[in-house]
């Protein structure tokens, strides 16, 4: 499959991931930068979070941080943010302010990926000091999102998630005539539907009567595990590979942390991966049943693209999702299938920027069934890889094998024989 498709990147742009146009960015840009620069004839300083003092003063005290980030902005003009400084101020004021809907992608990600896209910010967000900085940032951000003072974007104003324009988004890919409070619990006639915190409303679940378990009776069915695009199917990985080139092959052991008691089981296996819209559901579900082999949490990088498209401008990190499999903050999932055609699978979450926080609701040891719920995203953090052994013969169904595809959770997307 081709990563540069303008199919792809249209669904990038229409999941929340790009903004609405160049002169959108550019003008949100524009007004965020004055807003948080002091003003001419002030000496007044803002006053830092504590976690975003650290991380300026990591930068400024460390010379290698210094250094890189330097570099990164090196040639950036106004405006795009040009320097460090600017910089923390911006990360001072999104971690205090809920996402609102909009023509604007997730707003770390909007003013870092410019810097993102040079090799002085390639080598810098390798960092392991600067990413336990970001986490600590993301964690201030996270208390926020889930405190009812984050419910100020959940509203019909203009840029708020219950707008019509919003709503819609959100309904678009269920059956014609159902509502969002039809789709979703809520309660459209309490204040905010009745969320309590931006969290709460990212999170919402599904009412019962929604994406049911597709063909429940046949346990040669592969069912969906996030609502989800189609990013990319790879067959017979490798164990090691060059996963910093283009070409975007997966490296199997990188993205299972080097498991010593799992990993080689996968090695000439199935990847398949897809990413989640902003708008979509967030919430992960079982694609077979069985029992929970094992659980690996791995911390990662938030912002680091493949070194392969430094440069380029064809959205270079949304093009480097199999690239993150493997330096990613994830959740790695390990799942004993009742059904020996399966045998052990994997299902493996993956962050994306911001906060990349996956949060695992299952426990190793736990039986589960299929359509049952795995865990779930956090704002940020958003695709997911299905992994399967060579010995397991899949088969993706029509619907669910090209790039862009839309995946419905519990969905019957492949079967085995």
């Amino acid at each position: 499959m081709s990563r540069s498709s303008t199919t792809l990147t249209e669904h990038f742009r229409k999941g929340g991931w790009l903004p609405a146009s160049q002169k959108v960015l550019e003008a949100w840009l524009k007004g965020m930068v004055e807003e948080v620069r002091p003003r001419k004839g002030t000496r007044s300083e803002t006053v830092l979070l504590p976690a975003v003092q650290d991380f300026k003063d990591f930068i400024t005290n460390d010379g290698t941080m210094y250094m890189g980030f330097r570099q990164m902005f090196e040639g950036a003009k106004p405006p795009y943010v040009t320097d460090y400084e600017t910089l923390v101020l911006l990360l001072n004021k999104i971690v205090q302010e809920a996402p609102a809907y909009g023509d604007i992608g997730p707003p770390v990600y909007m003013i870092i990926n410019q810097a993102m896209n040079t090799q002085g910010g390639f080598t810098t967000f390798l960092s392991t000091k600067l990413n336990e900085h970001f986490k600590k940032m993301f964690d201030v951000w996270a208390d926020f999102l889930s405190s009812p003072a984050s419910r100020h974007v959940l509203n019909d104003k203009p840029r708020g998630w219950l707008t019509p324009e919003a709503i819609k988004a959100m309904e678009e890919h269920f059956e014609p005539g159902l509502g969002f409070a039809d789709i979703f619990v809520c309660d459209p006639k309490a204040p905010h539907y009745g969320f309590t915190s931006w969290d709460h409303f990212f999170n919402r679940s599904f009412r019962p009567n929604i994406r049911t378990l597709e063909f429940p009776d046949n346990p040669n069915i592969i069912n969906g595990a996030c609502e989800s695009k189609l990013y990319n199917v790879a067959r017979d990985v490798n164990e090691f590979d060059q996963f910093w080139i283009k070409g975007e092959p997966y490296s199997l052991s990188h993205m299972l942390n080097h498991d010593s008691e799992y990993a080689e089981q996968f090695v000439g296996g199935t990847v398949f991966q897809g990413f989640l819209e902003v708008t979509g559901y967030h919430r992960w579900h079982s694609p077979a049943t069985g029992t929970i082999k094992k659980i690996v949490e791995v911390p990662g990088t938030y912002f680091a693209q493949s070194p392969a498209l430094l440069g380029e401008q064809d959205n270079p990190y949304l093009r480097s999702l199999a690239f993150i499999t493997a330096i990613t903050t994830r959740a790695i999932i390990f799942i004993e299938s009742d059904n020996p055609l399966i045998g052990l699978m994997c299902f493996i979450a993956i962050g994306m920027t911001e906060i990349s926080t996956c949060e695992v609701t299952v426990k190793a040891g736990q039986r589960i069934n299929r359509g049952d719920q795995l865990g779930m995203f956090h704002f940020g953090g958003s695709s997911h890889v299905l992994l399967f052994r060579p010995e397991t013969r899949i088969q993706f169904f029509d619907g669910y094998s090209a790039e862009g595809d839309h995946v419905k959770v519990r969905a019957a997307i492949a079967g085995v024989e």
